[in-house]
C-alpha cells in the first residue's frame, strides 16, 4: 500500500464546509463555463494548455487576461457566501508548491484555510449536538493503515509524509 495521501470523496469533498450556492456563483460560474470554452475552441487548447497560460505571468492576452478577472470573480463569489465579505483576496502571480501560480494573496490563503477549519469544527460540533455523531467513535482503522499525526494546526497525514 502506497503512503501517499487519499483524497476520497467521504473524507475531503463530502466534509468540506461548503456555501449554500448563490445567483451570483451560479451566474459567474456558467460565465467561466462559456468564455473557457470559447477561448479553446478558438485557440485550440485542452484544458492543461489553457490553465498553464493563465498562470504563466508573461501571456497578457485579453482573453487570457479575462479569464483571471472571472475566477477572480469566483473567488470573490464564494467567499461572499460564506459571508466573508471583510477579505481582501489581493489575486496576483505567488509562489505556490506547483510553482508561480495567479492566485490569492498566501496571508489570505491561509486566512480562508483557517476559517474553514473552524467552520467544519462548528458544523460538526453542531451535529454531534443533534446526535449524528458519536464524539468518541472513529472509523474502524484500515488493515495495514499507518498512524496519522496532526501538523500545522489541525491537518492530519500519515506518518511519514513529506510536504
Amino acid at each position: 500500500m502506497k503512503a501517499d495521501l487519499n483524497y476520497s470523496p467521504s473524507d475531503v469533498f463530502e466534509t468540506l464546509p461548503r456555501p449554500d450556492l448563490t445567483e451570483r456563483m451560479d451566474q459567474v460560474g456558467e460565465e467561466l463555463h462559456a468564455f473557457r470554452r470559447s477561448v479553446m475552441l478558438e485557440q485550440n487548447l485542452g484544458l492543461t494548455k489553457l490553465y498553464n497560460l493563465v498562470h504563466d505571468q508573461a501571456q497578457t492576452g485579453e482573453d487570457i487576461q479575462r479569464l483571471r478577472e472571472i475566477h477572480a470573480e469566483i473567488d470573490y463569489a464564494v467567499v461572499h457566501a460564506y459571508g466573508w465579505i471583510d477579505l481582501d483576496l489581493g489575486h496576483g502571480f505567488y509562489d505556490t508548491r506547483q510553482g508561480r501560480r495567479f492566485t490569492v494573496e498566501p496571508a489570505v490563503h491561509t486566512e480562508i484555510l483557517d476559517r474553514l477549519l473552524e467552520l467544519n469544527f462548528e458544523r460538526y460540533d453542531d451535529e454531534v449536538r443533534k446526535g449524528l455523531h458519536s464524539k468518541g467513535k472513529r472509523k474502524p482503522a484500515m488493515a495495514g493503515a499507518q498512524e496519522n499525526q496532526v501538523i500545522d494546526g489541525g491537518l492530519f497525514v500519515p506518518d511519514g509524509a513529506l510536504f
